[in-house]
């Protein structure tokens, strides 16, 4: 039996799905804590080998040069700047990083990208995106770039139709990522580095399912890639 995987998770309210999606697919989670303090969280991140990093309320629009939009619900101040310095520590040291939700809007914040802060107001023409109903229910298709990662994963058996709870979404692309989805509308739904051992976000809620198995593959391809690399992460230079 191949050994398990340490892949680091920032706490939240509502972790379960995200920890039993990783878990099912071989990993042991490794929860950090926003407000534990520096050395503690040091520590822990130097006992991965990938990372995943959530969903949850709005990253500060300050974090890419903007004002904010009155819908704008922002999330810690200390939740922003660990995960900021998380996904490019991941980024530099080429760790294997899925990014969900929030997390892809982390990421590509992370790299230079902007963001749209409200979807209804600022992305005339929009469908539907903050669809509050049951957790599972497929709100809408996506249309995934072929040859991507996360068009393996979908030819691997993921479903093409998603949920969808988000009222942001990526505007600019950070620096090398790559739009690799998209919604009928034109919202980006999926970005990536392709170049990296595994760099992929999605803006949809693919730990929802972990129990039906519909996403299952995405997170077995983060895993098998974590596994294949074996990278331990390194922690950030003490200031």
């Amino acid at each position: 039996m191949s050994p398990r995987l340490r892949i680091a998770l920032v706490t939240l309210e509502r972790s379960d799905d995200y920890i039993g999606a990783l878990e099912s697919a071989g990993a042991d989670v490794v929860l950090l804590d926003p407000l534990a303090g520096r050395d503690d969280t040091q520590d822990r991140i130097a006992g991965v080998q990938g990372l995943c990093l959530p969903g949850g309320w709005d990253v500060d629009p300050a974090h890419y040069g903007e004002p904010s939009h009155p819908t704008v619900q922002v999330a810690e101040a200390a939740r922003d700047a660990l995960e900021l310095e998380l996904a490019r520590a991941a980024v530099q040291q080429d760790v294997p990083l899925l990014a969900i939700c929030r997390g892809m809007q982390i990421l590509n914040v992370a790299l230079g990208g902007t963001l749209v802060q409200d979807i209804p107001d600022q992305w005339p023409g929009s469908d539907a995106h903050a669809v509050s109903h049951a957790p599972t229910a497929q709100a809408h298709a996506i249309d995934v770039l072929i040859g991507s990662r996360l068009h393996q994963a979908v030819t691997a058996g993921m479903a093409r139709h998603v949920n969808s709870r988000h009222h942001q979404a990526v505007r600019t692309p950070g620096r090398g990522l790559r739009v690799t989805a998209s919604a009928p509308d034109g919202v980006v739904e999926g970005i990536e580095l392709p170049d990296a051992a595994f760099c992929v976000g999605v803006q949809w809620h693919p730990e929802n399912y972990w129990r039906t198995g519909e996403m299952r593959a995405l997170f077995e391809s983060f895993a098998r890639e974590v596994r294949r690399t074996r990278r331990w992460m390194q922690p950030s230079p003490r200031p």
